[in-house]
C-alpha cells in the first residue's frame, strides 16, 4: 500500500471512529404514577398494563422504569394488605425507582418501612422525614446506562404535615421541593451526572410551589416527572426542563426518549408520549399468577358481612344537602369510638347501603385511610366552626354533623346549637373530626382552633374511620337510617 493510500485509510478510520463516538445516545425513561393499587378495571389496571410495560422494557440496557407514588392505597386490594401486592407488582415488573406518594404514608410509617424493605429497587423521597428519630429517606440515585450517568432525584408531596395531622409520635413531615433541591443539587454536582431527572409526587400547580421557579433555579434538571393531580401531560417545555405526567389508575405508561450527544456532552432532544393500554390487551398471566393468592384473599374479605340495613341507607343527595343518612351513621360511629359528644366530617359519597352490609360496602363509603381526632371546643368555637362549614357547603363538599341540634339563619348568619333533650350544653365540648377535614386549608377557623391544643389520646393511636364504622355497624345492626337533616335553615 502506497504512503498516500495508507494515510487516506487512517484518516477514514479515524473519521469513522469519531462519527461512531459522536453519534447521539438514546436513553428511554418509562414511568407510572397514581396507580392506587388498581389491579383490574374496565379501563386497565396493573394486570393489563403489565404486558405493555414488559414489551417496552424488554431491553433494560438503555432504559429506566420509575413509579412516582400513590401506589399502595386507593382500592380495597391496597387497603387489605397495606400495599404489599402493589410492591410485589413493582418488583415483578423490575421498577428501578419508587417515589413515595402522600397516600402511601396513610397506612402508617411502620407499614411504609416494611414496604420499602420489600421493594427491590430504590425508594426515593428525599424531602420526607419519618417520625421516631425523623429518619430521612434517600433523595437521589445515580444509574449508568449506555455509558451515561443518570441521576434520579425523588421527592414526595411537599408540606405533607399539612395533609395528615397525627400525634407527634406518628407524624412525618415533608419539606418543600425547592428547599429539598437546594440541599440535594449542590451535593450531586461533584458527581457530574450526564442527565438529571426529577421524579416527584407533585403536579405543576401545587399551592406554594412554582415549577417555573424550579426550572429557573435548577436549569440542570432536564426532565421532570409529575404526579398527584391525576391529570395527564404528554410533554411540554417548562423553562429548561421537559415536563411529563401520566394519568391515574394504571391506565397508561409514560415514555420519554432522551437523545444525548457524547461529543458535546449535552442533551440534544427530549421527546415523550403517553402509551395507552391497547384495546385488545389481556391479563398478564405471570403477574396474575403471582398475585392470585393475594387477590383471592381480598375477594373473600370484601364479601364478609358486617351487619344489615333494615331499609336503604342513602348517600349524598344534592337536593337534600344536609341530609346524609350514610354520613350520619359514620358520625355516630366516630362518637362511639372516641367518647366525643359530637362529630363532624365531610362526605359526598352517593353510595347506598342496602340489606346485608359487606366489607366492600364500608370501603366504598370511605375509600381513604381517614383517621379520627378529638379536640375540645367551646360553644362559641363550635358555632364558628359550623358557620364556616355551612358557608363552604357546595355540590362536591357536604359537611355532616351529629350530636346537637343546629339552627341557622342565612339572613344574619345567626346560629343556635342546642341539645336534643333540651338540657344544658356544658363546655368544653369534645368534638370528633376526621383528619382530612381537620387539615383542610379551606377551613382556616377550624385550623386555628385546633392548632391551640394538642390532639387527645384516643383508644387507638391511629383510629381508622372504617374501623369505627365497622364496629358501629356490628354493634347496632340491623340499622335504621337517620333520614333527617342535621341543619335547620330558618327563613
Amino acid at each position: 500500500m502506497s504512503g498516500k493510500r495508507f494515510l487516506l485509510f487512517v484518516l477514514l478510520a479515524i473519521n469513522s471512529v469519531l462519527t461512531l463516538t459522536s453519534a447521539p445516545v438514546e436513553i428511554k425513561i418509562f414511568f407510572t404514577t397514581d396507580t392506587h393499587a388498581v389491579f383490574y378495571s374496565p379501563s386497565g389496571g396493573w394486570l393489563k398494563l403489565a404486558g405493555l410495560i414488559k414489551e417496552q422494557t424488554a431491553d433494560r440496557s438503555d432504559c429506566l422504569l420509575i413509579d412516582c407514588g400513590d401506589t399502595m392505597q386507593g382500592n380495597i386490594e391496597g387497603a387489605f394488605d397495606r400495599g404489599r401486592a402493589a410492591i410485589k407488582t413493582l418488583n415483578h415488573l423490575k421498577f428501578d425507582v419508587w417515589v413515595v406518594g402522600n397516600h402511601d404514608t396513610e397506612f402508617g410509617f411502620k407499614a411504609l418501612r416494611k414496604r420499602i424493605k420489600e421493594f427491590n429497587g430504590f425508594c426515593l423521597a428525599g424531602n420526607l422525614f419519618i417520625p421516631d428519630g425523623q429518619e430521612q429517606l434517600s433523595g437521589v440515585k445515580i444509574f449508568e446506562r449506555k455509558g451515561l450517568k443518570i441521576a434520579v432525584i425523588g421527592l414526595t408531596l411537599p408540606n405533607m404535615q399539612d395533609d395528615v395531622r397525627l400525634p407527634s409520635s406518628l407524624a412525618g413531615k415533608s419539606e418543600s421541593i425547592i428547599e429539598s433541591l437546594n440541599r440535594i443539587i449542590p451535593k450531586l454536582r461533584p458527581a457530574k451526572p450526564d442527565i438529571i431527572i426529577l421524579a416527584m409526587h407533585c403536579d405543576k400547580f401545587r399551592s406554594g410551589f412554582s415549577i417555573y421557579e424550579l426550572s429557573r433555579q435548577f436549569p440542570e434538571i432536564a426532565l421532570i416527572l409529575g404526579g398527584h393531580s391525576h391529570q395527564s401531560s404528554p410533554g411540554e417545555n417548562i423553562g429548561s426542563s421537559w415536563y411529563v405526567q401520566t394519568s391515574s389508575y394504571a391506565q397508561e405508561l409514560g415514555k420519554i426518549i432522551i437523545a444525548f450527544d457524547p461529543k458535546k456532552q449535552r442533551i440534544i432532544q427530549i421527546k415523550s408520549e403517553l402509551l395507552p393500554i391497547p384495546p385488545d390487551a389481556t391479563v398478564d398471566k405471570e403477574l396474575n399468577k403471582l398475585l392470585s393468592h393475594d387477590l383471592r384473599q381480598v375477594n373473600v374479605f370484601k364479601k364478609q358481612i358486617v351487619g344489615k340495613a333494615k331499609t336503604t341507607i342513602a348517600g349524598y343527595d344534592e337536593n337534600r344537602r344536609f341530609a346524609h343518612p350514610a354520613g350520619m351513621l359514620t358520625a355516630k360511629s366516630m362518637i362511639a369510638a372516641t367518647g366525643a359528644q359530637a362529630a363532624l366530617l365531610s362526605m359526598n359519597s352517593t353510595y347506598e347501603l342496602r340489606g346485608d352490609i359487606s366489607e366492600l360496602d364500608i370501603f366504598r363509603i370511605m375509600p381513604y385511610e381517614n383517621t379520627v381526632a378529638v379536640i375540645d371546643v367551646t360553644i362559641p368555637e363550635l358555632e364558628l366552626i359550623l358557620k364556616e362549614q355551612i358557608a363552604n357547603s357546595r355540590k362536591y363538599y357536604t359537611p355532616v354533623f351529629y350530636g346537637f341540634k343546629v339552627e341557622f339563619n342565612p339572613q344574619n348568619s345567626a346560629i343556635k346549637i342546642s341539645r336534643h333533650d333540651s338540657g344544658k350544653i356544658t363546655s368544653p365540648i369534645k368534638l370528633a373530626l376526621t383528619n382530612y377535614l381537620l387539615i383542610s386549608r379551606r377551613f382556616p377557623e377550624l385550623q386555628k382552633i385546633a392548632a391551640r391544643q394538642p390532639l387527645q389520646q384516643l383508644p387507638s393511636e391511629e383510629p381508622l374511620l372504617r374501623d369505627c364504622m365497622r364496629n358501629w355497624i356490628r354493634n347496632n345492626s340491623p340499622l335504621t337510617p337517620d333520614n333527617g337533616e342535621w341543619l335547620t335553615i330558618i327563613k
